[in-house]
């Protein structure tokens, strides 16, 4: 109520008087006309809405969330294939909100293109760190560039696999193309270059075109794990640590016999 009861000259109304209960009608309506709550509103007004997706403090504080989601996807798609992963199951398993995917990745193809991105960058890399060693390093660089591979892919065994599925089945012209950029862009662009170089040097065959090399090598390397989940139990071939180290030392004879240049005879 705003203020007491006005008096009369005769005195103060009288409480349930037909005066009084006009004055306090009155009253009511001047409070509804004023709308109290807006008034409210405007002097503390709540904070903005959060942005859809967008990371809560303690999101933030914690660890990389975008490393973890991607680690938590690749995870499953080790475990299970991609394709079968929910983002709210990748999200839990990265203990963050399904909101962050949206908010790192757009959708589920961002997510799927930045695990392949992950996977050729830690190739990538490692192959830069070869090319960076000086030419008379002793160690043997060709067999060097094969464990790479091989390891690498036994670390994200689910690659291969999804590689396929784009050049088969995705009917998405623009992520079939960024995808082709990314892989010539990265561990073959820099293969290539790596294996023109060791022909410069006379370590390789000069007869051979690199970049046909460069395919070779990952061929060798990519296509027994995509052939092992298909027909590895009747080739008695299981993928593990020991099917890794078999499969590097197989492809370093191949490789050695087939590329690397005859060794020069000392003069005698």
């Amino acid at each position: 109520m705003l203020g007491r009861p006005w008096s009369s000259p005769e005195g103060q109304l009288s409480f349930g008087s037909p005066r009084y209960e006009r004055q306090s009608a009155v009253v009511e309506l001047i409070e509804r006309s004023i709308n109290l709550d807006a008034v409210s509103e405007s002097l503390y007004p709540e904070p903005p809405p959060r942005r859809p997706g967008r990371p809560r403090k303690n999101e933030e504080q914690g660890a990389d969330v975008r490393d973890r989601l991607l680690a938590s996807a690749t995870e499953l798609a080790v475990e299970q294939g991609f394709e079968s992963c929910g983002l709210r199951e990748i999200a839990a398993r990265a203990e963050v909100s399904s909101g962050m995917i949206s908010y790192y990745f757009n959708d589920r193809q961002g997510l799927y293109e930045a695990m392949v991105q992950r996977a050729f960058d830690r190739i990538a890399d490692q192959i830069r760190d070869l090319v960076a060693k000086t030419a008379d390093d002793d160690g043997d660089r060709l067999s060097e560039l094969v464990r790479i591979q091989v390891e690498a892919l036994s670390a994200d065994p689910w690659l291969p696999k999804l590689l396929l599925r784009e050049m088969l089945a995705n009917q998405d012209l623009d992520a079939r193309a960024r995808l082709g950029d990314r892989i010539a862009r990265g561990p073959l662009t820099v293969m290539t270059e790596w294996l023109r170089g060791e022909q410069e040097r006379g370590v390789l065959r000069a007869d051979f075109d690199p970049a046909l090399m460069a395919l070779t090598v990952s061929s060798l390397t990519a296509f027994p794990f995509l052939m092992v989940s298909l027909v590895g139990e009747e080739m008695g071939l299981v993928e593990d640590a020991a099917f890794v180290e078999r499969l590097v030392a197989h492809n370093q004879k191949i490789l050695t016999h087939g590329i690397r240049a005859p060794a020069k005879e000392d003069p005698a």
